[in-house]
């Protein structure tokens, strides 16, 4: 994936030196960090080139969720791409709660917040700083700010001081992940290769009944499948389960149509 990235990193700017040196202070939790992505980034990364995205923007998640599916803020944004449920319901995300909250699932917000930076990237004119800037705290505001200023640079526009720190913190993870040995950093190994299968599911199933037909662990159900809110899927059409892909064939012959 790193071989992909194309947008300037500035790490010679101090806004991104200064995270690249938090980043660098703990580097335990950077690890961990990128460890969690292991399930779902091969998935994350292949939306981006699907959707004609700079690969970098699979790493939003590392600033909004930490890779938890079940992150969830004081203001209620939730899910590994932090979205608010105004957000997700523009972007035709189901969420029925107390039940299920497609926010969570990895595809349908994947996609969802993939098309949001696709809009953001065409509103701001390719201006790739600008629209992560506007996924963090709107694009009203960024572009209020671009017309306050009569300026397109992210480091000189008046934002709120959350954004000023995320764009940079962005940049300074693909910075190391990019180039990992010159600042000292071991990543985590995860295979190129797909972590998941969706599979369409014909009755109600319980995730702990696939867990015990599939040989899959429970614990990698619950994180592949972290929207089904109390560990039970229904049956209603078009309902899939993500199964670890090495379990996806026996799955299939149990619980699938």
């Amino acid at each position: 994936m790193a071989s992909e990235f194309t947008l300037d990193n500035k790490a010679q700017t101090y806004q991104v030196q200064n995270e690249i040196r938090k980043l660098l202070a703990d580097q335990g939790k950077l690890y961990s960090i990128l460890l969690a992505a292991g399930p779902y980034i091969y998935f994350i990364h292949k939306q981006t080139q699907a959707h004609g995205l700079p690969a970098e923007l699979a790493l939003i998640p590392v600033i909004e969720s930490e890779f938890n599916p079940n992150d969830h803020s004081t203001k209620g944004a939730t899910g590994l791409w932090q979205l608010m449920p105004e957000t997700a319901h523009g972007l035709g995300i189901k969420v029925t709660k107390p039940s299920y909250d497609g926010r969570r699932n990895v595809i349908a917000s994947t996609h969802a917040a993939l098309s949001y930076f696709k809009d953001l990237g065409t509103l701001f004119n390719g201006n790739w700083y600008l629209a992560i800037a506007a996924y963090n705290c709107g694009e009203g505001r960024v572009a209020s700010a671009q017309r306050r200023t009569g300026s397109d640079n992210f480091f000189k526009l008046p934002l709120p001081l959350e954004t000023k720190y995320y764009v940079p913190k962005l940049l300074a993870v693909a910075a190391i992940i990019k180039n990992p040995e010159k600042y000292g950093v071991t990543l985590p190994p995860i295979k190129n290769t797909p972590y998941f299968t969706e599979l369409k599911i014909k009755n109600s199933v319980s995730l702990a009944s696939v867990a015990k037909s599939s040989g899959a662990s429970i614990e990698s159900l619950h994180t592949l499948n972290p929207d089904y809110n109390h560990g039970t899927v229904p049956n209603k059409t078009g309902d899939t389960i993500l199964i670890p892909a090495n379990k996806s064939v026996v799955a299939k012959e149990k619980i699938t149509i």
